[in-house]
């Protein structure tokens, strides 16, 4: 994605000859304009963009009469008229001032209604991006699907399934912030505005990097890991600094964090439709499986969910996923299709998954 190029955009609302034809004021400018898009492909985004703002800007300066001129010329030489005569040199020089008053008092006036116009103008430009700024535009990433969220500055965010993102339509001078629930792996854009992603644990300050984030409301621990780069986390008002490589915990009911140097691949490994479990217990791998695949899965024993799984899925059907848990514990599930209610809509898939007492797994 190209970088929104500012000056472009603002040559174009600045440049009268574009007004003029943008309000219908001179359309002899048409294949002019037009030539200038083909001209330009790459401002296509910049050029469309000033179009629209100018036929928003709607704003009139103050009228600046004849009769206006006139009756401050007749003013302006009633006072030099009162004065003494002067001769000789002096006497030209007079006349000589009256002379340019004549003509810099025009001058003047228009230029006061320049000003004034040019200064409404900023002022609806101004309040425009403010619109702008409160604006907020969330993306959802449904159940069963993950996609890529192209941001106002050109930073890149993959949602995993689930997940959500709300960031304004331009993000404002002072800050580039973005609210997130669910996961997310972020490739931002370098910048001297700070870049904010609040989330459901500590609050991450980026400083241009790449990085996942896993804020799921339904799991315990908020994990961020980060793979280049340099992010902050905000404990209590301090900045907690990781390095790449590291990953950071946040137990989300104890509210205390920890950080460990491991394989930050095994946390971004979803968008390639890879998951990698390290001791992982049989809950957690079931509320990704729940996420990923749109089922409903029900442990009919709730000890069931302790079992610890070391193991890598690599873009395997449920089926499969569900054969390879039970062969490495002593479990077993049933496979409850889905059925058409009476309102004519689909009940998800529904898995229940139970202990399998007629098989003992020695560790």
């Amino acid at each position: 994605m190209r970088e929104w190029d500012q000056t472009i955009f603002e040559e174009l609302i600045s440049n009268t000859r574009f007004v003029a034809w943008v309000k219908g004021e001179d359309d002899s400018k048409s294949e002019y304009w037009n030539a200038w898009k083909t001209n330009h492909p790459l401002s296509v985004i910049e050029f469309q963009e000033a179009v629209r703002i100018t036929q928003e800007l709607r704003f009139r300066g103050t009228d600046v009469k004849k009769t206006d001129i006139q009756y401050l010329w007749i003013k302006t030489t009633e006072k030099i008229n009162q004065l003494k005569p002067i001769s000789g040199f002096r006497n030209f020089i007079f006349q000589a001032t009256r002379v340019a008053a004549i003509l810099l008092l025009p001058v003047m006036l228009v230029s006061v209604w320049l000003f004034y116009g040019q200064h409404n103008l900023a002022q609806k430009y101004a309040q425009l991006l403010q619109d702008k700024y409160e604006q907020n535009i969330t993306v959802v990433a449904p159940i069963g699907a993950r996609i890529t969220v192209d941001l106002p500055d050109g930073s890149k965010a993959w949602l995993n399934s689930g997940s959500e993102i709300s960031y304004p339509v331009v993000f404002n001078t002072s800050e580039r912030r973005v609210n997130l629930s669910g996961e997310a792996y972020f490739k931002i854009q370098k910048s001297e505005t700070p870049f904010f992603v609040s989330n459901l644990g500590p609050e991450i300050k980026v400083y241009g990097t790449e990085f996942n984030v896993n804020s799921y409301a339904d799991e315990d621990l908020v994990t961020v890991a980060l793979t280049e780069g340099k992010v902050s986390l905000d404990l209590n008002g301090e900045e907690e600094f990781l390095v790449p490589g590291q990953v950071s915990v946040f137990d989300k009911q104890r509210k205390n964090i920890t950080i460990e140097n491991t394989d930050v691949n095994t946390y971004s490994s979803w968008r390639e439709g890879k998951y990698i479990f390290r001791e992982t217990p049989l809950s957690a791998i079931l509320r990704i499986l729940q996420r990923q695949h749109n089922v409903n899965i029900q442990l009919m024993n709730p000890e069931l969910g302790n079992y610890r799984y070391n193991a890598t899925i690599n873009n395997e059907s449920l089926e499969q996923i569900l054969q390879l848990l039970s062969l490495s514990a002593p479990i077993k599930y049933n496979y409850i299709h889905r059925e058409l209610s009476p309102d004519g809509s689909w009940k998800p898939d529904k898995i229940e998954i139970s202990a399998d007492k007629t098989r003992i797994i020695k560790n």
